[in-house]
């Protein structure tokens, strides 16, 4: 039959039979001991005098005693006797002459018996028991380790062993001190002598993969002991009424799966549209760490702290709550920080974003620091229990304040960083208005369908991809010879597998006299193009877009004028549409070059441009007789 052996976190169960019930320790070695196994004297003297009337000591087996109470009071019961015998002695001599005898042999017995009791209660002294309040229990582990994005885009991580600390802070009162006296007095102690104290027992719950380091040996439950020399309060009989005492208790985890990683990515990006001065940060986690049998579910965010270029300036605005922004002095960066963000388990993400006042460099580095804290520990440990010094529960005794935190060195390179904004041109915030219009005016060009048809055809024929043409309703304005036009046109280009958009509006006055056609009117014609680059290349292509298209609706629109018609069927007038269009593909060229000057579009942009139209001039030159001098 096969098996399986799997290591599993040891667990406290009872000292007999290995119950996970705890009910209670034994007060001499701290074994934990379920409801059945406990033992408690019905009557014993071993805490007597010492305000503890109302707690019972807890024994195990191999400690089980009763320290019996001392005979001091029978003293008086061999006095009484010794007294009815002088009264009767002068009565019936014989009679008072035995009472005499007995009760001075019972005052012997007593003597010998209780000096015995005395004995064996100075061996069996417990340590001195205080019972300080608990302020707080608090159970800690911490991964520390490294977050790092290479230049190259690589993302490595590391870390180091697991540590943690369990924290019990309490106060000593006024009956602690009370009770030491007392102590003292019981067991005939001297008010100098170093005593040991007890403040009871702290025992983990649940399975506790971990060993401690600040103690040789002993196992899963804790007891809170000390010295009464370490604490001048206890033995002080003048000063403060309360004093504070603090156990703190190192530990390292130990086989636990899932705790060789960093269950964190901080990963940077540039908001897109922001003219690259917002950087977001994405903060990812594990939904399953360290396993998926016993997962812990993020908490908050107790800080993050980071170190960015002084060259990206103030911060305009940021997400969420910060504990400020200023330059550190050390470093010459700027320092932002942000302390207690809550997260949400269920989206396992978090974003951050930063506005700057100046660009972002996609070759500079940021440094800092992340502290994440997840709900539960890394070793499995659930929480503490406190027990009493004479063994019990102490009320109210569950405490699971349990928390790992990772904290992680940041230093995350921007350099494989993508980028991603919005070119609209015109733009007015960057394009000027005498280079790059927005609206161009054709006098003496009807905005008709004939017009609309020859400019789509065109569009189609240099790859401009129409999408949609609509026509707006024909207003008059009250005039019948008047009549207002205008036409939508959208579609886009594409650059591999990047689109470009385009949205041309095209508006104008139709004039009509007896003809039913049109006989003159005006065209303007409105030009937007729209598209995202992540680089300087790919917004030249857009801004490219732009200019082809502003060159074929001048090409287009100055051909449809008056004395320029398509209809035209002889030579000469084909002749001077061919002038036409050549010297609208020059003025076309020269723009090009213009703005290669200018650096509003790149030299491989430029070069595949007047490339295209540098055909447009040879095919008509082919087609009119060979080259010809088309200057001026």
């Amino acid at each position: 039959m096969p098996y399986e052996l799997r290591e599993r976190a040891p667990r406290v169960r009872c000292h007999s039979c290995g119950s996970v019930k705890i009910s209670a320790v034994c007060h001499h070695c701290g074994r934990p001991l379920c409801r059945e196994h406990v033992r408690r004297p019905a009557i014993t003297s071993e805490f007597e005098g010492l305000g503890l009337r109302r707690t019972q000591p807890h024994h195990c087996a191999t400690h089980d005693h009763v320290v019996r109470a001392s005979l001091r009071q029978m003293y008086y019961v061999a006095g009484g006797i010794a007294a009815a015998g002088l009264l009767v002695l002068f009565l019936l001599p014989l009679a008072g002459v035995i009472l005499v005898l007995g009760s001075a042999g019972a005052a012997g017995l007593i003597r010998y018996g209780d000096r015995r009791r005395d004995r064996a209660a100075l061996l069996a002294r417990p340590a001195l028991p205080v019972v300080p309040s608990i302020d707080s229990v608090e159970v800690r582990e911490v991964l520390r380790g490294e977050l790092v994005l290479d230049v190259d885009g690589t993302y490595r991580t590391s870390v180091t062993p697991v540590d943690g600390h369990i924290k019990v802070e309490t106060t000593f009162g006024r009956p602690d001190q009370d009770r030491l006296r007392e102590y003292c007095k019981k067991f005939r102690l001297s008010s100098r002598e170093d005593v040991p104290f007890s403040a009871g027992f702290l025992v983990l719950r649940g399975p506790a993969g971990l060993e401690f380091t600040d103690r040789v040996g002993g196992g899963l439950v804790v007891p809170l002991a000390g010295l009464v020399g370490t604490q001048p309060f206890l033995a002080s009989q003048d000063g403060p009424v309360s004093a504070k005492w603090q156990v703190r208790l190192g530990h390292r985890v130990t086989g636990v799966p899932g705790r060789s990683e960093i269950p964190l990515w901080l990963t940077p990006a540039l908001m897109p549209e922001s003219d690259q001065r917002i950087l977001q940060l994405d903060l990812q986690w594990l939904g399953n760490w360290p396993s998926a049998e016993s997962g812990l579910d993020a908490d908050r965010v107790e800080r993050l702290t980071l170190y960015v270029p002084a060259a990206w300036g103030n911060v305009e605005h940021v997400d969420g709550a910060t504990v400020g922004s200023r330059v550190d002095p050390d470093s010459g960066r700027r320092l932002i920080e942000w302390k207690q963000i809550s997260l949400d388990q269920k989206k396992r993400r978090h974003t951050f974003a930063v506005h700057f006042e100046e660009q972002i460099r996609l070759s500079d580095v940021i440094k800092g620091a992340l502290v994440v804290s997840f709900r539960g520990a890394l070793s499995g440990l659930e929480g503490v229990d406190l027990f009493e010094p004479l063994g019990g529960r102490r009320r109210g005794g569950q405490y699971t304040d349990v928390k790992t935190e990772v904290t992680a060195d940041v230093e995350l390179s921007l350099n494989g960083v993508r980028y991603q904004d919005i070119r609209v041109v015109p733009d007015p915030r960057k394009d000027d208005p005498l280079q790059i219009p927005e609206a161009h005016e054709f006098p003496g060009v009807i905005p008709d369908h004939d017009t609309l048809i020859a400019l789509t055809d065109a569009m189609s024929t240099d790859g401009y991809y129409v999408k949609r043409v609509i026509e707006n309703p024909p207003r008059d304005r009250g005039r019948a010879d008047l009549v207002n036009r205008a036409w939508d046109v959208a579609g886009r280009r594409y650059f591999g597998v990047y689109p470009v958009d385009f949205h041309l509006v095209l508006t104008g006055e139709e004039a009509y006299g007896s003809d039913i056609r049109a006989e003159a009117g005006n065209t303007k014609v409105r030009l937007y193009v729209k598209g995202a680059f992540a680089s300087k290349e790919m917004e030249d292509e857009i801004e490219s877009v732009w200019y082809g298209l502003q060159g074929i609706i001048s090409e287009t629109l100055q051909q449809r004028k008056p004395g320029r018609s398509h209809d035209e069927h002889h030579v000469g007038a084909r002749h001077r549409a061919s002038d036409v269009r050549i010297q609208e593909l020059k003025r076309r060229r020269e723009r090009f070059e213009d703005a290669l000057l200018n650096r509003r579009i790149s030299e491989d942009v430029c070069r595949e441009i007047l490339a295209h139209i540098d055909r447009d001039i040879a095919e008509l030159d082919e087609g009119y007789g060979g080259n010809r001098n088309w200057e001026g």
